[in-house]
């Protein structure tokens, strides 16, 4: 992970290490909806755009929750 990491990359590895106990799918679903239920739309917004910008610094669980958040967002 590169030393100018984002507060959004630090925050969704965090919550992905909470979660990696879980089988993937399950632990990415979890991740995604943590993030849903506190974040502000900004932060996610944010999320979005870094999941897609290298370099990636996601956790690939976090990396898999955001794909699903964006997912969500095009297909309700």
């Amino acid at each position: 992970m590169s030393d100018d990491v984002s507060p959004q990359v630090r925050m969704a590895n965090d919550i992905a290490i909470q979660f990696a106990h879980l089988p993937p799918r399950q632990a990415a679903r979890e991740v995604a909806h943590h993030i849903t239920m506190f974040w502000d739309p900004r932060m996610r917004t944010e999320l979005d755009h870094l999941a897609d910008t290298p370099p990636q610094d996601l956790d690939p669980l976090a990396l898999e929750a955001a794909r699903l958040l964006r997912n969500a967002h095009v297909n309700p």
